[in-house]
């Protein structure tokens, strides 16, 4: 995610990027939490036009669902709140960053159409409360090119597509779906009991963690 280790229900800034990984193996089986992104419609709703997203204190997974740019462009109005923002390679399995304060560490100049990139909001700049985000929603129904491990990925198909839907022609062992508002993740696992994972809903523009099983690379078409 960032320079982080996470707890289920709350983050803390303590290692180095690419920790997420890891301990996402290890916490995985604790989400229990289910809650839909906000600005999301109804599965009978056309796409929007644009898509609002909350942005709430610590952390916010978003996606870029308009042109691809620089992270200043991309994030426009978003940068009064966020400091930084981060992208995940899946190839190198190495995390690349934008720091607004500090552009000597940055290393991040493109987010891309259709990439997801974390962002982190400084907790005592929102008190408590949320804001939201809106952008242009011009990327739809792209294929995803996923490499062998965790990948971050966006979706942006059919609103309301349960994840064990979405996934049904790949080999994955797990998916994770942040939750701005809580600081959680819903987990799908086939290999846990029902009680303690979530066939979420996929809303149109979400971004989530998911584990491909294998050597090579697969491609994962969104109807």
């Amino acid at each position: 995610m960032t320079p982080s280790a996470i707890r289920y229900g709350a983050m803390t800034v303590l290692r180095p990027l690419i920790a997420i990984v890891v301990v996402l193996l290890l916490a995985g089986v604790l989400a229990q939490h289910s809650l839909a992104p906000a600005g999301a419609q109804s599965s009978d709703d056309p796409l929007p036009a644009t898509l609002i997203s909350p942005i709430a204190g610590n952390w916010t997974l978003l996606v870029n669902t308009g042109d691809a740019g620089s992270p200043e462009t991309v994030m426009g109005s978003l940068l009064q709140w966020a400091d930084s923002a981060f992208v995940f390679d899946a190839a190198t399995a190495r995390f690349r960053s934008f720091r607004a304060a500090q552009p000597f560490l940055s290393d991040l100049n493109v987010i891309e159409s259709g990439q997801p990139f974390w962002v982190f909001v400084p907790p005592d700049r929102l008190e408590g409360d949320i804001t939201f985000w809106e952008q242009d929603a011009t990327v739809r129904n792209q294929s995803v090119t996923l490499a062998p491990g965790f990948n971050l990925a966006a979706w942006t198909g059919t609103q309301g597509t349960r994840i064990s839907q979405a996934v049904q022609s790949l080999s994955i062992r797990r998916a994770f779906l942040w939750d701005a508002v809580t600081q959680s993740f819903l987990i799908w696992d086939p290999g846990l009991p029902p009680a303690i994972q979530s066939d979420f809903e996929l809303e149109y523009g979400a971004g989530l963690w998911i584990d491909v099983v294998g050597s090579q690379s697969v491609e994962w078409p969104q109807p």
